[in-house]
């Protein structure tokens, strides 16, 4: 699983961001606390908890 992404905050919304890593563009499920700490930053790193569901793996990132 993964401890963290740090890349390109590509785009975000109160409701996600899209970061780039290496290439890839990671779609990460933010809250709207977070979305306010990231929104004006170019580079960005997410604490990515495992969380999701066996059928959909979804990404949850967190400032701190």
């Amino acid at each position: 699983m993964y401890e963290y992404i740090k890349g390109e905050l590509v785009e975000a919304t109160p409701a996600n961001a899209v970061v780039d890593c290496g290439g890839v563009g990671y779609y990460i499920h933010i809250s709207v606390n977070n979305f306010s700490k990231i929104a004006s930053q170019n580079q960005v790193m997410l604490y990515i908890p495992q969380m999701g569901r066996e059928d959909a793996p979804l990404l949850f990132g967190f400032f701190s």
